[in-house]
């Protein structure tokens, strides 16, 4: 069975462009891509790092894809010395198909010529392929006076910004730090502060260390709360029924004990809730105390934080029963619907335990509870 393998963008430019016979300059040299337009194509080295004994050097690292499509196999080159200026070539990698943002790996035994300074890896070192960033195909390590071993490169510390959903965590925001010549100790890693972290945004530095040199970088620590809030009970507020038939103005903190967020905190209800709507058990238009009609007897606030309500109830009635749905939301947008029930007892003294819904004034309220026939006349 034959693999079909789908050409890289290059090598199917070639094959249109019958350019098969075309010769490719050696130069170790990087080349720059002579090419007016994008190509697709991006070879790079990372993670270089060296082993020595004594003149003998083991080279590891990586060459990348950092493209998103497969680039066709391609050849690396160490050398002795920066290649831009007459470096030595000591040896050569063999990178096979890459798929897009694939990785390499590769491992080169290499003798370095007497006064070394530095090694260089350069992907694709003989410029087959026309690339669009050029520049971040070289890499290089510093070598002690007189070839041999290396000298400590420092690690390279690399963050990001992590989100956590919890009362109180722990969050590393390390995105892979990495000490290149893993010398001369282990990578070591701290965080400042080191956490847990509480809710809410907290800016954090990492510190990356082999022992011998260190760098940093920042990055945030986000912690929201997991779930919605818990809304306090209905304090069961009891106006008292005045004759004339008058507003009390209550607010939802008179109507409800305080919510609690997911992680214990106390919410303001004047702060953190907005009222939704307001429904009596009675008509508007129901006959009460000395003004016997009143209508209009819920009047919200502008803000949904208070409402007007009669203190008021039917001559005929057990007491009247005011119903306040609302809604309360915690710091990061978790909400929570509610009621609460404010009561005026009757004239006979008598607290109901509500009949339902009648009578209503703000958002989604009940079909069947606008306003009485007797108001819709005045």
């Amino acid at each position: 069975m034959t693999l079909l393998r789908p050409l890289s963008l290059f090598a199917a430019l070639v094959t249109l462009g019958g350019c098969g016979t075309d010769t490719h300059d050696e130069s170790p040299a990087l080349r720059q891509s002579e090419a007016a337009v994008m190509t697709g194509i991006d070879l790079s080295v990372s993670e270089l790092g060296v082993t020595c004994d004594g003149q003998v050097l083991t080279v590891t690292g990586a060459i990348r894809n950092e493209a998103p499509t497969g680039i066709d196999p391609s050849i690396a080159g160490i050398y002795a010395g920066d290649p831009a200026q007459g470096g030595t070539l000591l040896t050569t990698v063999s990178v096979p198909w890459l798929v897009g943002k694939e990785r390499y790996p590769f491992q080169a035994v290499v003798e370095v010529p007497e006064g070394t300074q530095k090694l260089f890896v350069v992907a694709d070192t003989f410029g087959f392929f026309p690339e669009d960033d050029e520049l971040n195909n070289t890499a290089s390590v510093t070598l002690a006076a007189g070839g041999g071993c290396v000298v400590n490169q420092p690690p390279v510390a690399l963050c990001k910004d992590v989100t956590v959903s919890a009362c109180a965590a722990q969050a590393s925001v390390n995105n892979g730090s990495y000490d290149v010549d893993l010398f001369p100790q282990p990578l070591s890693l701290s965080q400042s502060p080191a956490g847990p972290y509480p809710v809410g945004t907290t800016p954090v530095t990492l510190t990356v260390s082999d022992g011998m040199e260190s760098s940093t970088c920042s990055a945030t620590v986000k912690v929201v709360n997991p779930s919605a809030p818990v809304a306090g009970a209905s304090k069961d507020l009891v106006l008292p029924f005045m004759v004339n038939a008058e507003y009390k103005q209550v607010t939802l903190a008179d109507c409800a004990q305080p919510a609690t967020d997911s992680c214990g905190g106390t919410l303001d209800l004047q702060q953190s809730g907005s009222i939704i709507r307001v429904v009596s058990d009675e008509t508007e238009d129901a006959l009460s105390g000395l003004r016997l009609l009143a209508c209009k007897d819920i009047k919200l606030s502008a803000d949904r934080k208070s409402a007007q309500l009669r203190a008021e109830s039917g001559l005929l009635g057990n007491g009247r029963v005011y119903t306040m749905v609302y809604e309360v939301k915690d710091a990061f947008g978790n909400a929570t619907t509610s009621s609460c029930k404010v009561k005026v007892p009757s004239l006979q003294g008598i607290l109901s335990v509500g009949l339902g819904p009648v009578y209503c004034q703000g958002t989604a309220c009940p079909a069947g509870t606008g306003g009485g026939l007797l108001c819709s006349l005045l």
